[in-house]
């Protein structure tokens, strides 16, 4: 049994949020108080949003919408004073046995992971297991190398803590290995530093996965490992970005299916030598989404993909 959805597995469906007048709140003074990395321009900022939905549902991903699930509900109060909240794969993971309910670092963006698990309760997901206090944990720290597999980042928003409750509350529904991964201190998450893109190829920036690993497996005792070295033997090539990539969100994308992405335009390097392993790149304008701090998997929650461990 699998536990999760491979994250290089054909995309079928996606939690998103279309930011309303929550934005208006990013301002010169404010933005560092709301996590975001400068001042937005409210207009450009929606609008590059709703690019990326109609790219999405060009490709034929199912996308739903938080304000849509939650109409008529005084959830939506909250979501009014939350502009965050169209980072959605932050606030949650959904497996094959429900979704995890993360905690969020920031006390700022602490009501999200509620707001998010209603709307996916209103598609019949249902809770496998929350992160709870004094534990924190976001969804852009976990990314699944296969269906038993977990990559986790641990750094500015995740902690011990939550793995260890992680670990213990899923090892039994299908998750056979957690590979923890210490971050240095400049990334925020771990997908901001590595993308899987197909079964043999990720994206990585280096210098930020020097950090030792930690590996636990069912029925052994945890063991030490460099990352890269781990990956390799498990047939992994990789793609390089340089620290400025990097910042410019190049190896956070969206993998729509094996060897096929969307993300943000303007990484011409790394797009050629995408290009160059068969990777189909579908470029989105992002110049004033990145100013929130995230690419474009943290602006999608995926519901469903297909493949298998």
């Amino acid at each position: 049994m699998a536990l999760g959805f491979p994250e290089y597995g054909r995309l079928r469906s996606v939690l998103m949020h279309a930011p309303g007048s929550e934005l208006d709140l990013i301002g010169p003074a404010s933005y560092p108080r709301y996590l975001f990395e400068d001042a937005i321009e409210p207009a450009q900022f929606r609008s590059q949003h709703e690019r990326l939905i109609e790219t999405l549902r060009s490709e034929g991903v199912e996308v739903a919408l938080v304000e849509q699930l939650l109409r008529g509900s005084p959830l939506l109060r909250k979501a009014s004073r939350s502009p965050n909240l169209t980072y959605t794969r932050d606030t949650v993971v959904v497996t094959r046995a429900g979704l995890i309910r993360m905690r969020m670092h920031g006390e700022v963006r602490r009501p999200e992971p509620g707001l998010v698990a209603a709307a996916l309760g209103n598609l019949g997901v249902r809770i496998l297991t929350d992160i709870s206090a004094p534990a924190s944990m976001e969804g852009g720290d976990l990314i699944f190398l296969d269906g038993a597999t977990l990559l986790a980042g641990v750094g500015n928003r995740t902690n011990r803590s939550a793995l260890r409750q992680l670990w213990a509350r899923t090892r039994g529904q299908g998750l056979h290995t957690l590979i923890a991964i210490e971050l240095p201190p400049w990334t925020i998450h771990l997908d901001g530093t590595l993308m899987i893109v197909d079964r043999d190829l990720a994206i990585v920036h280096r210098k930020s996965l020097l950090g030792r690993a930690t590996v636990y497996e069912e029925g052994r005792p945890p063991r030490r490992a460099r990352l890269l070295p781990l990956l390799a033997r498990r047939g992994l090539r990789f793609v390089d970005v340089t620290a400025y990539e990097r910042r410019r969100r190049a190896t956070n994308v969206i993998t729509l299916g094996p060897r096929k992405i969307i993300g943000y335009a303007g990484n011409a390097r790394v797009r050629k030598l995408l290009s160059e392993e068969g990777v189909d790149v579908i470029e989105v304008e992002g110049s004033e989404l990145v100013r929130g701090g995230g690419g474009p998997r943290c602006l999608t929650a995926p519901i469903e993909r297909e493949g298998g461990p």
